[in-house]
Formats: structure tokens, C-alpha cells, sequence
């Protein structure tokens, strides 16, 4: 484990550094939205925001990629992503959300090489959550708002300096190839740090949300009525789907493109109609109730029972992004 501060002042070099070698995305704030952006200045980085508008996870899980061509000599496989990236103030909350998509995409049998490259090609850097959002629900689950897992390195906002401490083996090589740009933290920046997580971490508590038993056993009741009844506030138009950070479902689809053809890697949710349609026309989940039910059951009870983890991690973007169709206790 490595130990180190940053002065803000110092983070233009630390990005020119970065990008001698690799591509540094950093917390920016386009006007609708904070979001992590490529080529950042360090007068355009803010570090004032509760979170990212949309989720990490989009950087290893894109909304589409193209895996593989074919232009009339067989297929051709895209090459594996290369090149070196940074990413700059990833919330605890999402870096979690990488470690559980972790134990989708790099199972030890069914690794997927896209999803992997972009993993070992990448530091990420999260930034502790000084004042959580009142959506905020992290420590109802796994979390805390200075959590470590999912992050290379973690960072923690004092003032007028970043606090660093390298959680994996990348992010201590990272923090030493740019020791000349860090210090050895001070007493009171270590004292501000330890009282900032005490005060965070009784904020989100004191949310009046709960995930607990009684929210399993909701889930384990298959009663259409329920779930039809939820449904009749619910779109389903997967918004929820790709703003939850941990969301991982995709279809593989072929398209034509002049003499080519192509086939593309898509995100998708299971809240759309055509999710479970099958080519005999037959669609297992007729009702948004159903469709529903099963995006809960999925995220809260499946897979608990395929990974040991309920892939929720109280980011709050379902309710301060997507609008909640229920609640989880008084708001």
C-alpha cells in the first residue's frame, strides 16, 4: 500500500503526465450533468458533484461495439482495445458496481476478452463522497462512501490537495511512477480525511431507506396482481437499465453496412417487449408486470444466488435519474 498527496494545483502535470503514455478521463460538468470526460483541461475538472450523470461501467461495457466484420473473405474478429487510461473521480459507489461486473465478465470459464482488456488497460481512481445525496442508499448494502473495492487507487478530497492511498497492484505502480508529483500527507490532512468519512457515512445512514428482509420477501412473491399494479407507472423504456451501474445484459446483432456486414455487441433491457420475444413469435413476458418483476428478481434475488452479491450498489440514480415506480420505505 502506497500513501501520497496530490496538491490540486499539480493535477495539470499529473494529467500531462498521464497522456505522454495513455488517455485521462476526468469529472466534467457539460451543464445538463457531471460526466467523465477524454482530453479535460485541469481548469474544466470539478470536483463538486455527487455523481456521474451515467455510469462508469459504460467505459469497459459500451452501449455498442463492433466485435467482429465480414466483407465477403470470412469474419474478421475487432482487435482487443489498447492503450492505456486513467479514469479521475469514479464514486466508491460505481467502483463497486465494477467489481460485481467483474464477476459477470471475467468468470473464470467465460472471460470476455473486450470487457477484460479494458480492465487491465485502466487505473481507476475513486474520489470519496464528502456529502452523499440524499438518494444516496450505498450503506443499506455493500457500500460506504469511502469504499475501496472496484478502485486501483483511492482518492479523498482535503482542501486544497487529493489524498491518495493505492488499493491494487496497478495503482501502486501508478503512484510510483508519479511520486515526484506527490507528498506525504499531513496530520491534519489525515485527521480531515478520517472525520469526513465518519460524517459521510452517518449521512447516507441516516436515509430512510432500506433494503432488507422485507424487500426479499416481496421479491419472492410471484403475484401478478403486485407486479401488474407497479407496472401501470412504468414506461419500460429501460432508462433505469442503463443508468444503473451494474446492469449487464446485451444482444449480439448482424447488420448490413454497404458490401459488410457487421456484428455489434448492444446493451439491452429486459423492460423492453422484444427482450424475451422469440423468432416463433411466442414472448415468455407478455405484461410490463412481468418484465418488471423479473429486472427485480434479477438485480435482488439471482444474483445473490450466482455470485453471493445483490447487484445493487445505492447509487440513487433509479430515483433522482429515472423517476422510482415504488419505494423502499418513507422518502
Amino acid at each position: 500500500m502506497a500513501l501520497g498527496a496530490i496538491r490540486k494545483e499539480h493535477l495539470s502535470k499529473l494529467i500531462a503526465a498521464v497522456r505522454q503514455g495513455g488517455r485521462f478521463f476526468g469529472p466534467v460538468d457539460r451543464g445538463d450533468g457531471v460526466c467523465l470526460a477524454d482530453g479535460v483541461a485541469r481548469d474544466a475538472l470539478t470536483l463538486d458533484y455527487a455523481n456521474f450523470t451515467l455510469p462508469p461501467k459504460r467505459m469497459f461495457f459500451p452501449r455498442s461495439e463492433v466485435i467482429a466484420t465480414h466483407g465477403g473473405e470470412g469474419m474478421t474478429t475487432t482487435p482487443l482495445p489498447e492503450g492505456k487510461v486513467v479514469l479521475l473521480g469514479v464514486r466508491p459507489c460505481d467502483a463497486l458496481a465494477l467489481a460485481y461486473l467483474d464477476k459477470v465478465f471475467l468468470d473464470d470459464k467465460y472471460a470476455d476478452p473486450y470487457y477484460r482488456a479494458r480492465r487491465e488497460n485502466a487505473v481507476v481512481i475513486s474520489l470519496t463522497c464528502p456529502a452523499p445525496a440524499a438518494t444516496c442508499f450505498c450503506t443499506a448494502l455493500k457500500g460506504f462512501p469511502a469504499g475501496k473495492a472496484g478502485a486501483d487507487i483511492q482518492a479523498v478530497d482535503v482542501g486544497d490537495s487529493l489524498l491518495l492511498e493505492s488499493i491494487t497492484p496497478a495503482g501502486e505502480a501508478f503512484m510510483a511512477a508519479h511520486a515526484k508529483l506527490l507528498g506525504k500527507p499531513a496530520a491534519a490532512q489525515t485527521k480531515a480525511r478520517d472525520e469526513q468519512f465518519a460524517q459521510a457515512e452517518a449521512k447516507v445512514k441516516a436515509a430512510a431507506v432500506q433494503v432488507g428482509p422485507d424487500t426479499a420477501a416481496m421479491l419472492a412473491k410471484f403475484d401478478p396482481a403486485a407486479w401488474d399494479a407497479l407496472a401501470q407507472r412504468c414506461l419500460g423504456c429501460g432508462v433505469c437499465t442503463f443508468l444503473c451501474p451494474t446492469c449487464h445484459c446485451f444482444g449480439l446483432y448482424d447488420e448490413q453496412v454497404g458490401q459488410q456486414s457487421r456484428r455489434l455487441r448492444a446493451q439491452d433491457a429486459c423492460a423492453f417487449p422484444a427482450f424475451t420475444l422469440e423468432v416463433s413469435g411466442h414472448n415468455p413476458r407478455t405484461r410490463q408486470g412481468m418484465r418488471l418483476r423479473h429486472r427485480m428478481m434479477h438485480k435482488f434475488r439471482y444474483t445473490a444466488e450466482s455470485f453471493g452479491d445483490v447487484f445493487c450498489v445505492g447509487c440513487g440514480r433509479c430515483i433522482h435519474r429515472a423517476r422510482p415506480i415504488w419505494t423502499f420505505g418513507k422518502r
